[in-house]
């Protein structure tokens, strides 16, 4: 990955993104007739909203190159470098239209999209980026003549409290012209709005980026989780089953030292075959995922460290993994409920309507 520090940045555009409008097909692309002036202090902060970015695991990502075809950011981006300014804000231009085109929703917000022409100091190979950001309201507090005033800021961009940005980078790791793009070239995401329960934002990482999320091990690892849990939670129907299979799903993360997981050999080891389960399996989620998948539990790491049982009518119990099953007992046959003692000070006994892992009903 890039060193920001050693980020020497030649040129700065900023085009401005409209969002889609009922009627229209996609969003819309105002373009900037010149090439900003870089003042220091400007800078400074870009670069450091770039290191932070960079810095934050759950929302950073190294993928891959899917999409080099003509009038792809690849191909749009690649002779930045040996344009002249002239035919630099032609070529921005071009990559600010092909993000709009990519905004076909309405739910999707505008903003501005700059875009850097740079070099590292430490390799002396380019490197391209772009970064889209949402403005914001905030205020400004001044003292004139003695007068305390407050006033509106509007269009306010990249501020570290309001961190509404998408950063997309693709950088040269050699000089050499290799035949496979992703030797001679890395790309990178961030994605501020990324969560835990979404993936990054299609429209910008694929259809305006053209990158692969496909080799990318935190978020192959959340897909592989995610689906497995979903498939569970759905499919099986004995509680003690499901349990055990959500409890072998964290395992697989938290304590197989395994670096791999292979969705296939997780069925077959695990996924029961009855009533065709597995084979639905397979066919629903194998089938999405790759043959094996590097572990990266990242994205993952806080519902591994917690145990959650959903009930009806958004009734949970939630506790550490650790012990879990020592402090939270389900009562399930006659002579564990008669033995229960309901003046005991060791435990508290609660009749929760629904039965466990059942929230939907």
């Amino acid at each position: 990955m890039i060193d920001f520090n050693n980020l020497n940045v030649r040129r700065i555009i900023i085009h401005t993104i409209n969002p889609k409008q009922n009627g229209q097909d996609a969003a819309t692309a105002e373009f900037s007739n010149e090439i900003l002036l870089i003042e220091n202090n400007v800078l400074a902060i870009i670069k450091v909203r770039l290191i932070d970015a960079a810095g934050r695991n759950s929302k950073a990502f190294e993928l891959q190159i899917e999409d080099t075809n003509v009038g792809s950011f690849y191909d749009l981006s690649n002779d930045l470098n040996s344009l002249s300014n002239a035919d630099f804000i032609t070529a921005t231009s071009s990559i600010a239209d092909l993000l709009a085109d990519s905004q076909r929703k309405t739910s999707i917000p505008g903003g501005y999209l700059m875009i850097m022409n740079c070099f590292d100091n430490e390799t002396n190979l380019p490197v391209h980026i772009v970064i889209k950001a949402e403005p914001h309201e905030a205020l400004q507090f001044s003292n004139i003549d003695g007068h305390s005033q407050v006033s509106v800021l509007q269009k306010v961009f990249l501020s570290p409290s309001q961190k509404l940005y998408k950063i997309g980078i693709i950088y040269a790791k050699t000089d050499e012209v290799l035949e496979n793009v992703n030797e001679q070239f890395g790309c990178f995401l961030y994605d501020d709005q990324f969560r835990t329960d979404t993936h990054p934002a299609e429209y910008f990482y694929k259809d305006f980026l053209g990158f692969s999320v496909g080799e990318n091990a935190k978020i192959q690892s959340q897909r592989f989780y995610d689906k497995t849990e979903k498939f569970i939670l759905s499919h099986i129907t004995d509680t003690e089953t499901k349990a055990n299979l959500l409890s072998v799903l964290k395992t697989e993360f938290s304590t197989n030292e395994n670096p791999t997981v292979n969705p296939i050999n997780f069925a077959n080891t695990y996924i029961p075959t009855e009533n065709g389960i597995r084979d639905s399996y397979i066919g629903d989620v194998c089938q999405e995922l790759p043959f094996a998948i590097v572990k990266d539990s990242i994205l993952i790491k806080t519902r591994l460290s917690k145990r959650k049982i959903d009930f009806p009518r958004n009734i949970n119990v939630v506790g550490p993994e650790e012990n879990f099953d020592n402090r939270v007992v389900i009562i399930d046959n006659p002579d564990e409920l008669n033995a229960l003692d309901i003046n005991s000070q060791e435990y508290t006994i609660i009749k929760i309507i629904g039965r466990p892992y059942s929230s939907n009903e």
